[in-house]
């Protein structure tokens, strides 16, 4: 996953949210985190707005 930016060095410095539609494993918010960081942002949070049960075997105890 990469930044598309409009203007290099666009994100640096500023502080940045990642939406996502639906949590599954979070394998795409880490990977949004990684290219929003690589572009020179700060990820503050995220916001999911769905989640599906963990796979089978990862039940949480």
């Amino acid at each position: 996953m990469t930044v598309r930016l409009f203007r290099e060095r666009a994100l640096e410095g500023r502080a940045c949210i990642i939406v996502d539609d639906v949590l599954t494993t979070g394998a795409t918010l880490a990977e949004a985190a990684r290219a929003v960081t690589a572009a020179g942002g700060t990820v503050c949070g995220a916001v999911v707005l769905a989640a599906t049960r963990p796979p089978a075997g990862n039940e949480l105890a």
